[in-house]
Order: structure tokens, then sequence, then C-alpha cells
């Protein structure tokens, strides 16, 4: 009888096998607690087919093939599409079609199996495959505990040295605003003017030089937030469990302030952690790798109202511990919910680049409502922090340009905050202007992060990926298949210079390179630096080529910019391919190793 239990070991691997790489961020408790309602819902669903095949051990055993393959659905579908593709309705349809023909063609298999041999034979041989797996996860599992619990990981609490140089109700208020994605007043294409003129009309200070140190909200606000580079706060890959436990809210909650923090929902169990008790982590990862997650619909609003009521609310509350606001606004980041004047652009154009600038216009509108609403209530002493965490996609060089504006009452210096400011010295500097400390400014770096949350910036780091991913052999691949073809390379960022050191390109038959940093460019030109033909996305036509080659590392916002816009006119649309593709492997691997 122990076959019966084959089952719960097949359909539980992939929980322990998260929680075995998870353990820091996925409790102990929230592990059982997922175990019990997964066994529950495989309990049912072997009695529910026994009613109708009236064999327990055939009900175990198709129960068995198709949970697993609903568990590993949405991984099968990252895997076979492209990123773009799988963002589109069409290919989750088909998709979700395939898999319900799979699952009753593996049924039928099964069944037609079993007539061959004893279904309680093939539960059997299940129950040794799986005990045998699972034995090694349950090692690795308790590792892992061990390990952690005799290393308490670094809270992000540490208190640093400061000096009380006036009393405690002296202390500014602070109201500190994150606009997620907000490119500032130096990129070119996406400076709103007006609203620059109107923060200076407010008296705010613009850094027009401000970066940010990473390009993924994921990291860049954790960094911020810590004044320290990620590197040095955790070894892990999971820095979003720095964004509440930080070291700048310990820091101003031990000088005495009052800390008022709002964010949008998906970040908001971050902010109160410490009060989460059980959050079921366990089972959102699960669901995120199932076909549940392909067929659900997201649903996107702007936390902006929110953010305004709570900045108010704040503001009016009266007493004499100083205060300290973090809104972080999911906008002007993509989707982009409105146009200009506030009106709702329709779902097919919410993720399309070109909308961006017209909606950080609505989003800068908005802003200045807040900010005079919020002067006519805030003491007279109070410093606004208004800044972007990372830029939009694009040219690499730009990429990391954000906005910076500050508004300080008399008896503070502007200058206190250098001109080209990055953000893990925004509160060093700005902390010791205000509470008279000593940190030393940290060396202004710019760190590129995948999606994924690796980083992907710096030479050893692309090779490494590159050898990961078998990248030679998809290199030789295409270079044998467009051997005859003209061929024109889109994407000139920091992958695309690391592929030239490491191959030889001279072996394809190139036309020319192109990039939105290119895009004043509209007659082919030769590039000295790189000694290709250079020329505008817009003009790609005019150098004829059969295929157009996606040389980024990441390749979703590319593909999504040739389909909704570049190419959208059938005269000038060219077929692509995608030069890096990662394998089924590094892809599992980064899955499981984020935590949502």
């Amino acid at each position: 009888m122990y076959t019966l239990i084959f089952p719960y070991l097949l359909c539980t691997l992939p929980a322990h096998s998260v929680f075995a790489q998870n353990s820091t961020e996925i409790s102990l408790q929230d592990y059982i607690c997922s175990l019990i309602i997964l066994c529950i819902i495989i309990t049912g669903g072997i009695l529910g087919l026994d009613l109708f095949l009236h064999n327990l051990y055939l009900s175990e055993l198709i129960f068995s093939a198709n949970f697993f393959l609903l568990l590993y659905a949405n991984i099968f579908f990252n895997i076979l599409l492209s990123p773009y593709k799988a963002t589109l309705p069409r290919y989750k349809i088909l998709f979700v079609l395939s898999y319900l023909f799979i699952c009753a063609a593996i049924s039928s298999g099964i069944i037609i199996f079993t007539k061959l041999i004893s279904p309680e034979y093939c539960a059997k041989i299940l129950f040794l495959i799986s005990a045998f797996i699972s034995f090694f996860v349950y090692i690795d599992c308790i590792k892992r505990i061990f390990e952690y619990n005799n290393h308490p990981p670094d809270t992000g609490k540490t208190d640093f040295p400061h000096n009380h140089i006036k009393s405690v109700s002296a202390f500014p208020d602070i109201y500190h605003i994150i606009a997620d994605s907000h490119t500032g007043f130096d990129r070119e294409w996406y400076c709103d003017d007006t609203f620059k003129d109107e923060l200076i009309k407010r008296g705010f200070h613009i850094y027009q030089k401000a970066t940010s140190n990473y390009n993924m909200t994921h990291h860049s606000v954790p960094s911020l937030l810590n004044m320290d580079y990620i590197e040095n706060i955790t070894q892990n890959s999971n820095a979003l469990k720095y964004y509440g436990n930080n070291r700048v809210f310990s820091f101003l909650k031990n000088t005495g302030y009052n800390i008022h923090a709002s964010t949008f929902n998906l970040y908001q169990h971050l902010l109160n952690n410490n009060k989460i008790k059980f959050r079921l982590n366990l089972l959102k990862v699960l669901l995120f790798s199932s076909v549940i997650h392909i067929i659900k619909t997201a649903k996107h609003k702007s936390n902006l109202k929110e953010i305004k009521k709570q900045i108010i609310e704040t503001a009016q509350i009266k007493n004499n511990k100083p205060k300290y606001f973090f809104g972080h606004l999911l906008a002007p980041h993509c989707p982009y919910l409105y146009n200009e004047n506030g009106i709702k652009l329709p779902q097919y154009e919410i993720w399309n680049l070109k909308n961006y600038f017209t909606y950080q216009k609505y989003i800068n509108k908005e802003l200045i409502k807040i900010i005079d609403e919020l002067k006519g209530n805030m003491n007279p002493n109070s410093i606004i922090i208004l800044h972007g965490d990372h830029s939009i996609t694009g040219d690499v060089e730009n990429k990391f340009k954000i906005l910076l504006s500050i508004y300080f009452p008399p008896g503070y210096n502007p200058r206190c905050i250098a001109e080209n400011c990055t953000l893990v010295n925004l509160f060093r500097s700005l902390f010791n202007e205000v509470f008279k400390t000593r940190y030393p400014l940290l060396e202004n770096k710019h760190l590129s992060v995948s999606r994924k949350n690796t980083i992907i910036s710096g030479e050893k780091n692309f090779k490494e990926i590159m050898v990961k991913n078998n990248f030679e052999k998809r290199f030789n691949k295409l270079k044998k298949k467009y051997a005859s073809k003209r061929i024109l390379l889109y994407g000139t960022g920091d992958f695309f210079k690391a592929i030239q050191q490491e191959y030889d390109l001279s072996e394809f038959n190139i036309a020319g390179i192109s990039d939105l940093k290119y895009r004043d460019y509209t007659e082919p030109q030769k590039d000295i630096n790189t000694g290709y033909t250079i020329i505008s996305p817009e003009y790609i036509y005019k150098l004829k080529p059969d295929i157009v080659i996606i040389t980024a590392l990441e390749s979703i916002y590319i593909e999504q910019y040739f389909n909704t816009e570049l190419f959208k006119n059938k005269k000038n649309r060219f077929k692509y391919d995608i030069l890096f593709k990662p394998n089924s492997k590094f892809q599992i691997e980064q899955l499981f190793s984020r935590i949502l």
C-alpha cells in the first residue's frame, strides 16, 4: 500500500525544490501550510477521478501526470516562445488549447498502457523514482535550514552614527516620492520643459545630471534605501527583502521620526514584512509556474490616488515628532495608462513605448497638483524629494538618466547634493546636510540588471551567461543559417560589445547596425568607432537587409518595439531573429531563484 503515497511525493516535489532554493525567504510555516494545501488538492483530485474510473492506482497515475504538467506549464510556455510572443493573447490561447489536448492524450495513453501493465506496478515504479529524487531534495532542505539558522541574515537595520545637533522636534519633515521609471530632464525626446519650469517656480532645485545605479526597481530602490550597492548588502540575488527592511527607515526611526510609507500592491507586503506572519509565498511561486499564470488577466492601475491621499494625510498629522513619508508611485512606468490629458488609453496601446512620454506628461501634471496641496498642509521646514528610480529601455548611454528634484526650506544648502548624484549617495549627502553625519560618498557606478535579478554588466558576467546558455552553439547555428543573407544587427549595448570581443562577426554579411541612439542618422553612415554602417531604426529599409538580428541580452522590449511600432507598416517590415536565447536549464534556474 506504500505506492498509494507516490502522488504526494511526485506532485509536491516542485514545492520541496523551491523551498530548498529559497529557504531564506520562504518560512518553514509557509512551506508546511503550502504542502498541506497541495495535499488536500491532490487527495480531492484523485478521489474525484476514482469516482469515474473505479481504480485508485489508475486515478493516481492520471492525476499525477496532469498535475505535474499543470505546475510546469508556464515554464514550458516561456521556453518555447520568445518573451514578447509569450505576452500575446493568441499564443496564450493556442498554448492552453494544446495543453488541454496533451493532457487528454496522456490520460488516454495511460489508460491504454495500464491495460498491458498493472496500474499498481506502474505506481510502484513511480514511487521508487520519486522517493529517490525526494530524498536528495529533503537533504538539501535540511542542510539549507541548518545553515540559515546558524548564520542569521543581515537585516539591513544597521544603526549609523549621527549627532543630534538640535532637538528632535526641530528636524525637518521629509516627503519622499519615487516616480517609477521617470527619465527626468537630461534625456533627449523625453524632457518635459513645462514640468521643469513648474518645479523651479515652486522652489525646487533640479539635479539634471542625476542617474540611477541600477536599471531595475528591484535593485535600484533597495540600494537607494540602504545607501549602498546591493553586492555590499547581500550576495543573494534577491535584493527586494531590503526594500522595506532598510537602513534609511531604521536611521530615521532611531532619530525620532514617525515613518509613513505607501507603495503599489506588488510591493506593499515588503513594507509590512514584519507585520505579516503568513503569506504563502511558496504557493505564489508554484502558481507563477503553472498554466493558471498563463490564462489569468492582469488588471492595471496606477496608485496615484493612494499616494496623494496618504501624503496629505501625513502632512496634516500634528505632533511633536518629525515625519518621513515614503511614497513609491508606479508611474510613469509601463503600462502607460493615460495620455497627456488624462484620457485612458485602449488596452492594445498601454504597452507601446511611444505612449511613454505622453503618460509621463500626465503624471507630471498630477505631481504638481500633489506638490501644491502638500505645500499648503506641510510644516514650513519640510523637505520634498522627487526622483525616478531608473530610466526606460533604450540606448545604453541614457538608460540610467533619471529625474531628481528637491525642495529645501531656508537654512539648507541644495548644493549638498552633487549635480551628478547617483541614488546610492542621495541619502548619504542629505543626512550629512540635515543631521551633520559624516558618511563618505561612494563611487558612482552604473550596473545593468536583468528582469531575472541577475547583474548582467561587466565582461566577466557576460562571459558566464554566454557559457551557461551555450551561446557559441547558437552563434554558429545562425551563422550557417544566414550565410548568404544580408544582415542588420539591432542593439549595440554592452552585450553587443561583449559579443564583438569574444566572437568573429566578420563571417556574417553585415549590411549595418541600428539602435535607438542612432535615430538621427536618416542616411547610412560609416561609424569610426564600430567600423559598421549605422542607420536610424526608422530607415533600416534603406540598407535592404534580408534579416534583422537582435543582439541584445533581453529582446522582449525590442520585439515589442518592432511589432507595435517600427515594423507595423507592412511596406517596411523585415523578418527578425534573436541571437541570444536562454536555454531551458538557465530559465528554470532563474525562475526558481526569484522571490515574489
